[in-house]
């Protein structure tokens, strides 16, 4: 049983998924995920809020199941 969950919580692994476009508002900062221009003045403050878009984004990056990589 101790083997099983050493497997289960030293499981990394990663795969390239897609995430359809949204328009939405939430504290952010500019990282691959959040990468667009701003059409108001901005002062450069980390994080910030305001409504944006995200376009269609496929990427990979490594993890473990949870509730968003179900697989």
């Amino acid at each position: 049983m101790g083997l099983g969950v050493w497997l289960h919580l030293t499981e990394r692994h990663e795969h390239e998924h897609s995430h359809e476009p949204l328009a939405h508002a939430h504290p952010h900062e500019h990282d691959e995920h959040h990468q667009h221009a701003h059409d108001a003045a901005w002062d450069g403050a980390e994080p910030h809020l305001h409504w944006h878009k995200h376009e269609v984004l496929t990427h990979k990056h490594p993890h473990y199941p949870d509730t968003h990589h179900r697989h």
